[in-house]
């Protein structure tokens, strides 16, 4: 579904991907994992085609999208959702219609249509009587919940989040970690995560890389990166080396 390979970009003066690659099957959740500055974020641009690199190919479906058109990459977005670290959601507007938006923009439903479509996904993400609310009034883990709402409503085909954890207690964390992956594999969405969260990333994700300096430490699943004996892998893991 996804293939990368040979990825590099510069910003600025700072190298912050260095020959990237890797491949996620279709209905895989990948967790990308490292300190801050090691290019996670920077990777998803990539995979949605916001930035373009250096050197390097980003196949999605077999299209390389650094090949395509600036209008064919917005007709394939389509197919992607994005879960933004903060979710993202329109403040002028009431839960309801931030995740309606996407279906007025892109999709030729009725308003019955829609409707039944939006209450179908809150009932995805566990969330009743919100309709009507405004972000303000939502706590930090009901946003992730209306962003991820949001993210699915087309039927993504493919899901990127960004930081999903972030900004929650312990508890909440777990709640949504566990929330992404059940919702994920019920709908077969290509699922890439970065995040600092190691515990529940090493958790919920089918196989996890840590990405180094602008490159890929290591890749493989929870027991692969558990038995790793590289110096930085176990440093990185040591908070997360116990049962989980």
């Amino acid at each position: 579904m996804i293939k990368v390979e040979h990825l590099s970009k510069t910003l600025g003066e700072q190298k912050v991907l260095d020959d990237i690659s890797f491949q996620v099957a279709s209905g895989e959740i990948v967790a990308f994992l490292g300190p801050s500055g090691t290019g996670k974020t920077v990777l998803l641009k990539h995979l949605i085609g916001l930035l373009k690199p250096d050197c390097g190919s980003v196949m999605i479906d077999g299209k390389d999208i650094t090949q395509i058109s600036q209008k064919k990459q917005l007709e394939m977005r389509k197919d992607f959702g994005y879960l933004f670290q903060e979710g993202a959601l329109y403040d002028f507007m009431n839960v309801f219609e931030n995740i309606a938006f996407p279906l007025r923009e892109h999709s030729s439903l009725s308003e019955e249509q829609i409707c039944q479509r939006v209450r179908e996904v809150l009932e995805m993400v566990d969330l009743h009587d919100v309709e009507t609310k405004i972000p303000s009034e939502l706590s930090g883990g009901m946003k992730k919940r209306v962003g991820l709402a949001r993210a699915i409503v087309l039927g993504a085909k493919v899901l990127l989040c960004d930081e999903p954890t972030s900004g929650l207690d312990p508890i909440r964390s777990y709640d949504i970690s566990n929330l992404i992956r059940q919702v994920v594999k019920k709908i077969g969405a290509t699922t890439v995560i970065t995040s600092h969260d190691v515990e529940n990333s090493l958790r919920i994700a089918d196989r996890i890389a840590i990405l180094n300096e602008g490159h890929i430490e290591v890749m493989g699943t929870r027991e692969d990166l558990l038995s790793c004996p590289r110096p930085f892998v176990k440093e990185f893991l040591k908070p997360s080396s116990v049962a989980l």
